[in-house]
């Protein structure tokens, strides 16, 4: 097993006294890189990243938050665990199996490094419904600890994203994709807005759980890039225009 370190950069961290369970999540972003959970966190107002590791879909694993610090990915439970993210939106995905076994392999490393055998979904702690109904959670917590070591590489250089289409504030554009989520800001780790704090208006072109309808137009009031994903805010918060290489609003 491989852990690529990102060496990201943390405001103040406090050390873990304790590691007594791993806690699983997904991003709830079908594509995610270490350096956007990290901004994206840093936008909550935390010290970075929430979580230790990220595994992405191809099977490469991350290092985030540094593994000896309390995280910020459970509220309530960081104390004693590390928490450990998998790259994608597993309410509606299915995850791949170069994901599934790194994130076995990591399990079993870490299990065998602090010698707990508890693992735990977000949602077991936490009023959620991460990682999600799709997540292979037996799967990949029923990991056996083994006593091998990783071996670690520095993070590779990225290369840079395309720009993504144009947009600008005061033109109203058409949804081209169903169940769009609104956000309080403008990225996937701000939260997601209920039917009910959506406007009078929106509430007409939205399912019961918030999410908006295919084909509705929305007003842009605001464009903001992140990374290389863009996202627009509409009266009633904040929506992906442009997304992992994807256009949402057109």
């Amino acid at each position: 097993m491989n852990i690529i370190e990102t060496n990201l950069k943390f405001g103040a961290l406090s050390t873990r006294k304790s590691t007594k369970r791993a806690i699983l999540h997904h991003a709830e972003a079908s594509k995610c890189t270490a350096e956007d959970i990290h901004r994206w966190h840093k936008q909550n107002g935390w010290s970075g990243a929430g979580y230790h590791f990220l595994v992405r879909k191809d099977g490469t694993i991350y290092r985030l938050r540094p593994e000896n610090a309390v995280g910020s990915h459970a509220k309530g439970s960081n104390s004693d665990s590390i928490g450990i993210c998998f790259e994608g939106s597993y309410m509606t995905e299915t995850m791949p199996q170069a994901q599934i076994n790194a994130g076995r392999e990591l399990l079993g490393y870490l299990k065998g490094k602090y010698g707990f055998s508890k693992v735990q979904a977000h949602r077991d702690v936490c009023s959620t419904n991460c990682p999600g109904t799709n997540f292979p959670f037996t799967e990949i917590a029923g990991a056996t600890a083994t006593a091998s070591a990783p071996t670690t590489t520095p993070a590779p250089t990225p290369t840079p994203a395309p720009s993504g289409p144009s947009y600008r504030a005061g033109t109203v554009y058409t949804l081209l994709a169903d169940h769009l989520r609104v956000r309080t800001g403008p990225g996937t780790g701000y939260a997601t807005k209920s039917r009910k704090q959506l406007t009078v208006n929106a509430r007409g072109h939205a399912y019961s759980n918030g999410t908006l309808k295919k084909g509705t137009r929305v007003t842009c009031k605001d464009v903001r890039k992140v990374g290389s994903d863009i996202w627009i805010k509409i009266p009633s918060g904040w929506i992906a225009a442009y997304y992992g290489g994807k256009n949402y609003v057109g």
